[in-house]
């Protein structure tokens, strides 16, 4: 019985092989997609058509959006070339500056600033330095005047913070670890569940099940021995993800994360077992074994967070996901991230 179950399992090695590839490329991606502990801020292009040129609060804000931006020059006076810039990208924004905007701002008449956008992430960041500066502006503007406003704000404004992130991990590579975890997933349900149905169904056929069960030998010691084989055999496929996730994350998998997420990953195989042992259960017909795999594992990788990640998810969808063995698998492999 233990060979039979084995020569089967040979024979499904091209399916194990298939999605132990996908694994990989899929983490492969992710590591090379790049670093996101360093963050930089783009300079978004925008066009400044400004109706109050001679007030000194009017410009420290042109000057303070030239800083922060690129000015593109554009014929303010034609609106069709304005709105073309716009519409094919060549700006993200445009600030119309009123007459008398600094006189107003200073006097609490709060003007109004006009404005043209895109309304892509470079238009948003545009309206955030601008609210930043007249809040700035309206915060200091009881205590200082003119010239001496200005270079308050200027001072403010152009404040750095600097930060650092203190930790014994990479988190990058935190972060890379926890994909590929997340994504075995659909590893082992896709891959291990259907070999798993697979060689049930081998072993159920008509033919096979009637001799097994006319024979002398114990029925129930029959099923033990089936059982313990795919037990072993689900170990040995799960050994051999761990094993590559030491070959891609030595250093991770050495430490208390690591340990981690090879417990939690070995507590899910079993359950992988267990569905596997379900759905071949359910049905013998091999034709309708992979369609009923592909929907399990599909579905339960959709719904628990292993491709879209859960805060994107709406609440209605992880309710209905805490029913699913996997909701629990990428929740600890969130948590085990965080540790």
């Amino acid at each position: 019985i233990f060979s039979t179950v084995f020569k089967i399992l040979n024979k499904l090695k091209g399916n194990l092989i298939l999605y132990t590839v996908i694994l990989l490329a899929i983490t492969l991606f992710n590591t090379t997609s790049g670093n996101m502990n360093h963050y930089e801020a783009t300079k978004p292009d925008i066009l400044i058509v400004n109706k109050d040129q001679n007030n000194e609060i009017t410009k420290g804000f042109v000057s303070y959006l030239k800083e922060q931006a690129i000015l593109k020059d554009i014929d303010i006076n034609d609106q069709e070339k304005v709105d073309d810039a716009l519409f094919y990208r060549d700006i993200s924004y445009v600030v119309y500056i009123p007459e008398n905007f600094g006189g107003d701002l200073v006097n609490d008449k709060n003007p109004t600033i006009e404005y043209k956008s895109n309304g892509n992430e470079n238009a948003s960041f545009t309206q955030m330095l601008i609210e930043k500066y007249i809040k700035t502006v309206n915060l200091y503007k009881e205590h200082y005047q003119g010239k001496a406003l200005n270079q308050k704000v200027k001072q403010v404004i152009n404040q750095k913070t600097k930060v650092k992130l203190h930790t014994s991990l990479d988190s990058s590579k935190l972060n890379q670890v926890n994909v590929y975890f997340n994504f075995l997933n659909y590893a082992l349900l896709a891959g291990g569940v259907y070999c798993m149905t697979m060689i049930l169904a081998s072993l159920n056929q008509e033919g096979v099940r009637k001799r097994t069960i006319m024979s002398s030998f114990s029925y129930r010691k029959y099923n033990w021995i089936v059982f313990a084989s795919l037990g072993l055999a689900s170990f040995i496929v799960w050994l051999a993800y761990m094993i590559i996730s030491f070959i891609l994350f030595k250093e991770i998998m050495l430490s208390g994360n690591g340990i981690a997420y090879i417990l939690n990953s070995f507590v899910f195989s079993i359950c992988s077992l267990a569905v596997g042992f379900l759905i071949g259960t359910i049905t013998h017909n091999k034709q309708a074994i992979g369609g009923i795999v592909n929907v399990v594992a599909l579905g339960t990788s959709f719904l628990c967070g292993c491709f879209v990640p859960m805060s994107f998810m709406p609440s209605y969808v992880l309710k209905i996901a805490h029913i699913l063995p996997t909701y629990y698998f990428v929740q600890n492999n969130e948590l085990i991230k965080t540790l």
